[in-house]
């Protein structure tokens, strides 16, 4: 009796060791924010100046891979199969240099450790939203500043968006937080460094 238990119990657990080792994990996509809009950007004329576009700074909540959900009691939630293919802060960094240098071309935009020797201008981005939540909206807020080549505040603005998602899931969540990203802040932010140059 004894070898007939052993046996039903060594059956049941190989089962089990099979379906889970048989068990599909789930795939993760990763995904770029993309600026759809670059080719029909709207150029704006200013003097011919040199800036240095600082890396953009994310919330430390913002910086993994993972894209953020955050419902309206605050609980966050990171996607684990749903990821950034690159981290969001060289993402906003990379994307926000070709905006500026298609919308401000009179301006020369150094990024990296590209600098020349003498003092230049310096913009500033720093983002704390940048995000959707489980009602099917999306946020970004933050603040940029941009200080002369002598030290000074040029000009400083706060921004803040909301857009609704125009359908469910990831795709449609990143392709809304590229177009508010571009739209909704990129846009005002070129005008009004033109603006204070």
């Amino acid at each position: 009796m004894k070898g007939y238990k052993k046996i039903a119990f060594i059956g049941l657990l190989s089962t089990w060791l099979i379906g889970c080792a048989s068990s599909e994990m789930p795939t993760s996509k990763e995904y770029l924010l993309l600026d759809t809009s670059l080719v029909n950007a709207q150029t704006v004329s200013t003097e011919s100046q040199p800036i240095q576009l600082m890396p953009v700074v994310v919330a430390n909540y913002l910086a993994g891979n993972e894209i953020v959900l955050i419902s309206q009691q605050g609980v966050v939630h990171r996607s684990q199969n749903n990821l950034w293919a690159e981290p969001l802060s060289a993402q906003l960094t990379r994307l926000t240099q070709q905006r500026l240098e298609k919308t401000l071309p009179s301006l020369t935009w150094f990024g990296g450790q590209r600098l020349p020797a003498y003092a230049i201008a310096q913009l500033n981005i720093d983002v704390d939203k940048f995000y959707a939540d489980l009602e099917g909206k999306v946020h970004l807020s933050g603040r940029w500043q941009l200080i002369s080549a002598t030290g000074e505040i040029a000009a400083s603005h706060t921004f803040t968006t909301q857009r609704r998602l125009a359908s469910d899931g990831y795709t449609s969540l990143v392709q809304t937080l590229s177009s508010a990203w571009f739209d909704d802040v990129m846009t005002p932010m070129s005008k009004a460094i033109a603006e204070a140059l």
